[in-house]
This record gives structure tokens, sequence and C-alpha cells, in this order.
């Protein structure tokens, strides 16, 4: 997976990515908390080991579902429960849903722990 980590004027770390999702979750769901990260690392270690088949992480604004082969990340919705919910004349739409493989995952995190780690 491409990405590419930037700062902002105010050095508030972003990340782009070509899986949109991941991007958008880095900077928003992780940021520079180092214990999100220190425990992202251990759920991909422990699907690396075999230790448990999947794994479920959930953040501000997304979700992610994690098992011995890929990541899934989906975008929760703030504020409604569920479709009903909606305001009338609001159109439902799916949750935005993208994926990678857990190897692919792994180096990312890695990538943006050292990269919050350079200032």
């Amino acid at each position: 997976m491409d990405y590419q980590f930037f700062r902002d004027t105010g050095s508030t770390p972003f990340a782009k990515c070509e899986v949109t999702a991941f991007g958008d979750w880095l900077t928003h769901d992780v940021g520079e908390d180092k214990h999100i990260i220190d425990t992202l690392l251990a759920l991909v270690d422990s699907l690396q080991q075999l230790k448990q088949k999947e794994a479920e992480f959930v953040g501000k604004d997304y979700r992610l579902q994690l098992n011995q082969y890929e990541v899934e990340i989906a975008a929760l919705f703030v504020g409604f429960a569920d479709e009903d919910a909606l305001p009338e004349g609001t159109e439902f739409e799916d949750p935005l849903l993208e994926g990678c493989g857990l190897d692919d995952f792994h180096h990312l995190i890695l990538a943006w722990q050292d990269f919050i780690s350079e200032q």
C-alpha cells in the first residue's frame, strides 16, 4: 500500500494512503496516541502468531476488523444508531468499507509510529 505522511504548519501529523480510509483513520482516530499504536501492534502480532483468529478495534470514526490475512476498515455512523434514526428525507448510504492485507497494515502502523516519533 502506498502512503505519505506529513505535518501541517501546527505540527499535526496527517496521513494520505492509497486506501483512503486508512489515511483518514490514522490522522483522526490514531493521531499521536502511542497507546493505540501499541495496542494495534499487539493485535497484529497476536494474529500473525496464530494466537487468535480475528480481532476488532473500534475508534472514534472507524471500526477495524482484523484476521490472520486482512484488515477491513469501515466508517462508523456518528450520532445515528441505525437507518431508522436518520432524519426524514436523508438517504441512507452504506458505510465506507475498504481493506488491505495484514502485512501491509503492519508496515503502515510501523511507518506511522516511526513518523510520529521523529518530532
